[in-house]
């Protein structure tokens, strides 16, 4: 602490002053001392404070030289008593000593005066020996006398209750020979460099909880504030230049002028297969946020585009990008981006790579974890955490979680309500103006401040679905195998659940997965989602759109090559095919089981598919391919080679995933070799599973054939056999006989299929 001590600056220069007032006023004249007694010179000592004052004196026959220095000693200290000279740097009063010894006169930067000091000697002084010796110059706290090893001098700590006392004793003592015993005096060092770490690593239990602390406090004070903030202003625009009016004014005044101004993507003729999902979506936003909103469907079908155009007037409102979080490479990734979404500055990523490495070192050092380090879990939470809090802030029934949402849409209904009686007045000129001179000549103001608090209490009545937040949470479950997705798509759809169980915000997912309603059911069980399927463009609409570039007239006959998809027929329906190939029937790998149905179950789907535009769900279903295993749609539809449409909340029809498809079915079926070869395993599949059917009819029939005698009487009594029976047999030969007629027709359908495949084969 040495270094920062101010007085050593404030000292330097008044040295001068320092020593002509030590001649003048600490050191008696020279008359008034015996022997002759003259100032030598005198020497300032900056580091330990104080100074040397060098003297000469006539030695006296009457006195020894011991004598004569304790008189000139004794004189000095009583002169400054008398006197009584303060100092204005340490508040007391001057002393004088005599130096017996040698004084040491260093200036290393490692040293600094301090209330101990370290005595050496050889020889025997004993406790009340050094005490003696060094009790002058000061009060005693403590003398501690060290253990010594053979040949080495002795040694003792001396502390005195203030430290000028040990500057004193140092300066005046060492080098001194007291009785034989030369001492060697010095300032104990006892505030080490690495004294501070040393404690801290010595002491975990102790100061990581502390650091922890001061950590959180501090991110508490200054950086959760700044960060609610940010997301605040991401959520409200705040810093998007297109948002504000003026802008929007001056850009529409000036440069939309000059320029066309683009149609809306759903104004187009092409997008009016949207406007009923578009007013769907929208009738919901204007309801209570209480659930999900889940929008459906594959993809390039507009699911984005039409959220996008249904909240685009809507004042609050947050995207979060799941295709970004997906696709990241590692856990920091995922943080980052999803951070750099929501608006959450600073996120400090590299913090918690640094504490890992503490916690880490800390572990090995210690033996236990400090638990500086933050999981993947709890950072997600934690940015989640404070989205939330920046949502509430901006949301109108951010105080309404504990009313029913039947009271809440009173208040919207209000609301509503009186933003349609202000535009109507708005709209009455004659009547505004009225209202506002009558406000204005009140010569108290009474009626102004009236209207204010009335305004007031009406606003606590209201609450305006346009300033209601709006989540939507785009790409919901893209990926479904990732090191991190399952623990995304949790966090996402349990924070989700939490908004729309608080009344917080309205949240809306868009997902091309079939499988996206079943971990927000899990989220928010019993509760009904609202569900929007899209599915691509009608021919009419289509050709609508395409008529609306292409004149009608000049291009007549375009139906066909709108089926197809354009003049790129042939191209875009070889990738297609070679699509529907890879994905159905995994050619490329030939392993069976990287994917999740068998080929003859997509053949079937896809034979009807490619003559008809939806074929029923509940058909195959029951279908003997199928037998009530779902799961083999849910996985086609994932890889995007069939959609399903729902009605009334369940699968109702199939269609192809992608319109080009249905003419990639039928190129597919073309192929005689080929669909001989699926239509002979498709046949063979079933024909085995006729054989194992007339294995159990066959084998039930012998059972029965066990409780009849050899003359055909039954085996428990009686001449007849129970009429029960009699059904049962009846029945299980009617099934037999079934049976053989459909394995009769698997082997001629068979040996047709095989010989058109050897006759694929000669012909190649």
């Amino acid at each position: 602490m040495g270094w920062w001590d101010i007085r050593y600056s404030l000292l330097r220069p008044g040295w001068g002053s320092m020593e002509r007032k030590a001649k003048e006023e600490l050191v008696p004249p020279e008359n008034g001392m015996p022997f002759h007694f003259k100032i030598g010179g005198i020497e300032p000592r900056l580091k330990d404070g104080g100074m040397f004052v060098h003297f000469s004196f006539v030695h006296p026959t009457s006195y020894t030289t011991k004598e004569a220095l304790k008189e000139i000693e004794s004189r000095c200290e009583q002169y400054l008593m008398g006197h009584g000279h303060y100092m204005w740097f340490n508040l007391q009063k001057v002393r004088a000593f005599l130096v017996k010894g040698s004084p040491f006169l260093e200036d290393m930067g490692s040293r600094y005066p301090n209330k101990k000091i370290r005595i050496e000697y050889f020889g025997e002084l004993g406790v009340e020996g050094l005490y003696g010796l060094f009790r002058k110059y000061g009060k005693i706290v403590d003398i501690l006398q060290l253990p010594s090893a053979k040949d080495m001098p002795k040694q003792a700590i001396i502390q005195y209750q203030f430290m000028r006392s040990s500057t004193s004793a140092k300066n005046c003592l060492h080098g001194a020979e007291i009785n034989g015993v030369k001492l060697s005096v010095n300032f104990e060092k006892t505030l080490k460099g690495n004294v501070i770490w040393t404690w801290l690593t010595n002491h975990p239990r102790i100061s990581v909880p502390l650091g922890g602390f001061m950590i959180a406090g501090i991110s508490f004070i200054i950086f959760d504030p700044l960060r609610i903030f940010s997301m605040h202003a991401k959520i409200i625009q705040l810093f998007s230049v297109n948002e504000y009016s003026l802008l929007k004014w001056l850009r529409k005044e000036t440069v939309g002028r000059l320029i066309r101004t683009p149609a809306e993507p759903l104004q187009t003729t092409g997008w009016r297969e949207r406007e009923q999902e578009e007013e769907k979506l929208r009738v919901w936003l204007r309801n209570p946020p209480e659930t999900f909103a889940i929008v459906q469907g594959p993809r390039g079908a507009g699911k984005t585009d039409m959220v996008q155009y249904a909240i685009k007037d809507k004042t609050h409102k947050i995207i979060i990008r799941c295709e970004e979080l997906a696709n990241a490479r590692s856990e920091g990734e995922i943080l980052t981006n999803l951070a750099k979404q929501v608006g959450y500055i600073p996120l400090f990523q590299f913090m918690n790579n640094l504490n890992n490495m503490m916690d880490m070192a800390i572990a090995a050092t210690t033996g236990q974890k400090a638990g500086l380090s933050a999981t993947f879990e709890g950072q997600m939470k934690k940015i989640l955490d404070t989205l939330t809090i920046a949502i509430q802030q901006t949301s109108p029934t951010k105080n309404m979680s504990s009313i029913s949402p039947e009271a809440i849409m009173k208040k919207i209904e209000a609301t509503l309500e009186e933003k349609a009686r202000k535009a109507e007045l708005h709209s009455s000129s004659t009547a505004s103006s009225y209202r506002m001179s009558t406000n204005y000549l009140d010569p108290k103001g009474k009626a102004k401040e009236k209207a204010k608090k009335d305004k007031r209490k009406e606003y606590n009545k209201w609450c305006d679905p346009d300033d209601i937040p709006v989540v939507v949470i785009d790409g919901f479950m893209s990926k479904e195998k990732g090191p991190y997705a399952k623990e995304l798509w949790t966090f996402l759809a349990d924070w989700a659940a939490l908004l729309a169980e608080n009344h917080i915000a309205h949240v809306v997912f868009i997902s091309n997965n079939i499988a996206a309603p079943k971990p927000l059911s899990k989220a928010l069980p019993n509760m009904t989602f609202e569900t929007i399927v899209l599915s691509d463009a009608t021919l009419d609409s289509a050709m609508e759109f395409v008529h609306k570039h292409l004149d009608q007239t000049e291009y007549p006959d375009l139906i066909q090559p709108v089926k197809v998809i354009g003049d790129a027929k042939n191209d875009i329906l070889g990738r297609a095919v070679i699509e529907v190939r890879k994905s159905a029937f995994d050619f490329e790998t030939g392993d069976k089981k990287s994917i999740s149905w068998t080929p003859i179950q997509f053949w079937v789907i896809m034979k009807q598919l490619a003559v008809k535009e939806a074929v029923s769900y509940d058909e195959f279903k029951i279908h003997p391919l199928f037998k009530g295993d779902e799961a083999p749609f849910g996985a086609m539809e994932q890889s995007e080679l069939i959609s399903i449409a729902n009605k009334n909340g369940r699968p109702f029809s199939m269609r192809p995933g992608k319109p080009i498809y249905q003419a990639a079915f039928l190129d597919i079926l073309s192929d005689e070799g080929f669909a001989a070869v699926m239509d002979l395993d498709t046949a063979t599949f079933l024909e085995k599973a006729e054989m194992a059917n007339v294995a159990k009819w066959e084998g039930e029939l012998k059972e029965l054939a066990h409780l009849l005698h050899q003359n055909g009487s039954w085996f428990f009594g009686g001449g007849r056999i129970p009429k029960e029976v009699d059904t049962r047999f009846k029945w299980l030969v009617k099934k037999l006989a079934e049976s053989h007629a459909k394995i009769e027709k698997y082997e001629q359908d068979m040996s047709q299929l095989k010989n058109t495949v050897l006759s694929q084969n000669i012909q190649q």
